[in-house]
C-alpha cells in the first residue's frame, strides 16, 4: 500500500507558527528528547489533534523548525549577501552562515539532524522545498547573484548544489555524533566545491 502524499505546511500561518516557535525553543533547551508533541501543543495553546493534523511526527515538526530558520536566514542574506572575489570564497561564506545557524545552537542542531536522519518515509518528500531553497542560495553564491536559478535538475549548477548539500549533511551527521568540529563541516563542503570549480 502506498504512503499518503504529505501536505505542505504553511509555517507562517499563525497557529502553525506558534507550534514551530515552541518546538524551536524546546529543542534549543533540551534537544530532540525535549520536543514532546503533547508539551508543544500545550505550550502553543492548541489542541493535540490540531498539532497532529499539521505534524504527524516529531521529525516533521523539526523539519518545519528547520524551514522556518532557513526563511529567517534568507532574509538575513537578502540584506547582507555573501561576497567574495571567487565562487569558492562565496560558497565558503554561505556554508559558514548555514553551519553556524545549526551548530551555533548545538541542542537544536543535533535535534534537527537526528530528525532528518530518522528514516521517516514521508520526510524525504517534504524536504524537497528545503533542498530547493538551499540550492537557490548555493547557485546565487556561485554566480554572485548574476544568474537566475536554473529549473532543470540536470543543470550542472543544480547538480553541484545537490552534491554540496549531500556533503554538508554527511558532515553535519558526523558533527552531531562528535566526530567533526564545526570548522571541519565547512572544510568538507569547500573541498568538494574546489574540486569542481577550481580543479588542480
Amino acid at each position: 500500500m502506498n504512503e499518503p502524499t504529505p501536505v505542505a505546511v504553511d509555517v507562517e500561518e499563525p497557529r502553525t507558527r506558534r507550534i514551530v516557535e515552541v518546538a524551536l525553543r524546546l529543542a534549543e533547551e533540551g534537544g530532540f528528547a525535549a520536543v514532546r508533541l503533547r508539551d508543544v501543543a500545550e505550550q502553543a495553546g492548541v489542541a493535540l489533534r490540531t498539532l497532529y493534523k499539521r505534524f504527524p511526527s516529531k521529525d516533521e515538526l523539526l523539519l518545519a523548525v528547520l524551514v522556518r530558520e532557513l526563511m529567517r536566514l534568507e532574509q538575513q542574506l537578502a540584506e547582507h549577501p555573501v561576497v567574495g572575489p571567487t565562487p569558492v570564497l562565496r560558497l565558503r561564506r554561505l556554508f559558514e552562515v548555514l553551519t553556524a545557524c545549526l551548530c551555533g545552537r548545538p541542542n537544536l542542531g543535533r535535534a534537527i539532524v537526528r530528525a532528518l536522519a530518522g528514516g521517516s518515509t514521508t520526510l524525504p518528500q517534504q524536504m524537497r522545498p528545503f533542498h530547493d531553497r538551499v540550492d537557490a542560495l548555493v547557485i546565487g553564491a556561485i554566480s554572485g547573484g548574476a544568474e537566475p536559478v536554473p529549473s532543470d535538475p540536470a543543470h550542472p549548477q543544480q547538480r553541484l548544489g545537490a552534491m554540496l548539500q549531500h556533503v554538508w549533511f554527511s558532515a553535519l551527521v558526523g558533527w552531531s555524533n562528535g566526530l567533526h568540529a564545526t570548522e571541519e563541516i565547512v572544510e568538507a563542503v569547500i573541498d568538494a566545491a574546489s574540486l569542481v570549480l577550481e580543479p588542480p
